[in-house]
């Protein structure tokens, strides 16, 4: 039985009931873990998927109107616990297998604070003097990326954090990289909550483009290794895979991932592109199948490859 149905308005609140959901339906695959709270104090969920030794991440919504990353990520998370418990394969994947020699750790929604203010406006939040001066006094928050404090979190991260030139300088809708990195309780949990482990690939989720950022500033055995994975999630998705200028500006979870930690991290953008607004669910349907077997797939080529990074 789907517990997860993704083609909504998906919401803070629905995500934490499912969550609960399939905790006590897969309770033999599935655990959550409470990483951090974010400015309102809503909880920043980890769902550890499988029982092995070799982990991964994948998160999403870092940026508020990308909420429906978190939809494609709980729906991910809900088809492979079916999976796993039928003994299937999901495409070419045996779920059951690949699960009990890896573990897939998933952050649905960086920013609930974010995600809540874009779906209901000021009655989703707690404090909305603050935000409607931020949003030039316009009640519609339908192109908000930031956080409740009207920072980029997707900017705060510390790869090349101080040379980003951000043109804004003070909180607002988008852009904005904060007075400095990890200013923000929400990118302070996935940076510790990454630390506190040894995940061999990372993958964060945004929209729109249908693109594949991957590089960063590496080079050498690291560039190779990326470039060979990013390859196979472009044959997978059909997403562009994109060269960036000689300096990139910096400050994302993926570039942080890759220069600090020294591992393969990607940015994927879903949906063709939409503009500053969020991804309609009738895009849906091509989302899921372009990236329902990208977990698995991700999973086992950081098992078999686990030695050589």
């Amino acid at each position: 039985m789907q517990i997860v149905a993704p083609k909504q308005l998906y919401s803070y609140a629905k995500m934490i009931e499912d969550i609960c959901n399939l905790e006590k339906q897969y309770s033999s695959v599935l655990s959550t873990k409470k990483i951090g709270e974010s400015v309102e104090g809503k909880k920043i969920v980890a769902i550890k998927l499988g029982h092995g030794e070799t982990e991964i991440f994948i998160n999403a919504a870092h940026h508020a109107r990308e909420w429906l990353t978190t939809s494609l990520v709980m729906h991910m998370v809900d088809t492979y616990c079916q999976g796993y418990a039928n003994d299937d394969l999901i495409g070419i994947f045996p779920v059951r297998d690949i699960l009990s020699k890896t573990s897939i750790w998933f952050v649905p929604m960086v920013n609930p604070d974010g995600v809540s203010l874009v779906q209901y406006g000021v009655e989703g939040i707690e404090n909305c003097t603050d935000v409607i001066a931020l949003n030039n006094n316009q009640k519609s928050f339908s192109s908000w990326k930031a956080n409740i404090n009207g920072v980029d979190l997707n900017r705060q991260y510390p790869a090349g954090w101080e040379t980003i030139d951000d043109q804004i300088g003070k909180p607002a809708p988008s852009m904005y990289k904060g007075p400095s990195p990890l200013s923000e309780p929400e990118t302070k949990a996935i940076y510790d909550f990454t630390l506190e482990h040894d995940f061999k690939t990372a993958v964060s989720y945004h929209s729109s483009g249908e693109e594949i950022f991957w590089k960063y500033k590496s080079s050498g055995a690291l560039l190779n290794r990326s470039k060979k994975i990013a390859t196979m999630i472009k044959e997978k998705t059909g997403y562009q895979l994109i060269y960036p200028s000689p300096n990139p500006s910096g400050g994302g979870f993926t570039d942080w991932f890759l220069d600090s930690l020294g591992k393969p991290a990607f940015t994927l953008e879903i949906s063709p592109l939409v503009g500053p607004r969020p991804v309609p669910l009738e895009n849906y349907d091509k989302i899921w199948n372009d990236n329902k077997e990208l977990g698995l797939m991700l999973a086992l080529e950081a098992f078999l490859n686990k030695d050589n990074r």
